[in-house]
């Protein structure tokens, strides 16, 4: 069963189709890269989905139900969680209040919020270090674990994430793809996640939907992308 769908999303900015006629799935329990060089269609995607943006044509389904006219905090509510590009975390607010502001869509009970936020602090330890620190002192790598902690305490039922490696060094972003990894295996959360970095985004993902100008143009299981000559030589930096 198809977690999300999209179909012949359509979606243009002053006379130019940032999506043209895009269609994917990402099944429940899956991990799918979406992978393509800039201006492809990948944030403007995600942006669809969470509702940021309102497609032109084309629908967009969630859990068997047409959410393309839904706005955004009913979208959250439905447990899709969207860790944008850059993080947007809130700088002036400490590590606590920017994670109980996260479950705040679903209005919890103390309780559950206290659960939860100890269920995070598990999975980002440094977290539970710099609780009481303001966010916005944070450094890149912690940073993006508060913007994927805050995302998870509404237990979305999928997680979308734009260039988590966005600026941060590189033990840092195998650090952060060793806790998507955890997500995905342990907990079984669907991920669907945005890279610049095809490589890794390949070697995490299960499946991969390879974007241009808007569309797809390659599709298929992560592990035979990764070998594939098209892929190695436009996305890899590397000849097969």
């Amino acid at each position: 069963m198809s977690n999300l769908e999209l179909k012949n999303l359509t979606i243009t900015y002053g006379g130019a189709k940032a999506l043209n006629g895009l269609s994917i799935e990402v099944k429940e329990g899956e991990f799918v890269a979406l992978l393509g060089a800039n201006g492809a269609g990948k944030t403007t995607s995600l942006r669809a989905i969470s509702g940021l943006l309102k497609p032109t044509t084309g629908s967009i389904r969630f859990g068997g139900e047409d959410i393309t006219k839904l706005s955004g905090y009913k979208r959250v509510a439905l447990g899709i969680g969207h860790v944008p590009e850059g993080r947007q975390i809130f700088p002036d607010h400490t590590v606590d209040e920017n994670l109980q502001l996260g479950s705040f869509i679903k209005r919890k009970s103390y309780k559950e919020v206290s659960q939860t936020l100890e269920e995070m602090f598990g999975l980002f330890p440094k977290l539970r270090e710099r609780r009481k620190q303001m966010a916005g002192t944070l450094s890149g790598g912690e940073a993006q674990m508060l913007a994927i902690a805050r995302s998870l305490m509404s237990r979305p039922r999928i997680l979308m994430l734009d260039e988590p490696s966005l600026g941060l060094a590189p033990q840092m972003v195998l650090e952060m793809f060793r806790y998507l990894k955890k997500l995905h295996a342990e907990q079984g959360l669907t991920i669907l996640l945005v890279e610049q970095q095809a490589r890794l985004a390949l070697q995490l993902a299960s499946r991969a939907y390879i974007l241009e100008r808007g569309q797809v143009k390659i599709a298929g299981l992560a592990e035979d992308l990764i070998i594939d000559k098209r892929v190695a030589e436009a996305y890899l930096g590397t000849s097969h």
